[in-house]
């Protein structure tokens, strides 16, 4: 069972974790909301922090919710686990993001990001953090969601596919490498 919590600085040891995990892997963080681009957890959550602030709009930027897929062993809650065992430490699996418009702008309006951990891939995690992403758009009144893909990464493709997004455009970033824009549609 997959338990949705914002980045705390209570979750920084499972993020180090996870980190490490990415880097033994030698895997890309394409879709963590830039973990992989911050030498200092800390430093990384003050950033998902302001993205998901009121001074984000201020500065122009789009807002952006972040939130961390805890794999929560067993049928007990987080607090039971917490209070029986102090050195429990939440197993990140994924990110998730979500950036949201502003003033009616269209662009990248909803556009969902995520990553799963590459040793817990191909366990339904990915299609988890997406469909709570797109629950996320629908909650603010994004009806019509918009994820990116790399061209090359077939099984995010599948992903995206199996949980309703269509194809919708394909483009080219400005390193030259291609990508596909899905869409998922509100049926109402």
């Amino acid at each position: 069972m997959l338990i949705f919590l914002p980045p705390a600085d209570d979750l920084l040891p499972s993020l180090a974790a996870y980190r490490r995990t990415c880097l033994e892997y030698a895997s890309d963080m394409d879709g963590s909301a830039g973990l992989g681009n911050f030498s200092s957890l800390t430093d990384w959550l003050n950033r998902i922090r302001l993205l998901d602030s009121p001074e984000a709009e201020r500065r122009g930027w789009l807002r952006t919710t972040v939130f961390l897929a805890v794999l929560a062993p067993g049928e007990c809650s987080l607090a039971a686990r917490d209070a029986a065992s102090p050195d429990y430490l939440p197993n990140v699996v994924g990110i998730g993001s979500v950036r949201f418009p502003t003033h009616g702008e269209e662009l990248d309006a909803g556009h969902i990001g995520y990553h799963v951990r590459p040793d817990v891939r191909r366990r339904g995690y990915g299609s988890a953090i997406l469909t709570h992403a797109v629950g996320l758009c629908r909650e603010k009144g994004v009806r019509d969601p918009a994820v990116c893909v790399m061209a090359d990464n077939l099984p995010s493709l599948r992903t995206a596919l199996s949980c309703g997004f269509v194809r919708e455009a394909e483009g080219t970033l400005p390193t030259g490498e291609p990508f596909i824009r899905l869409r998922s549609y509100d049926p109402a």
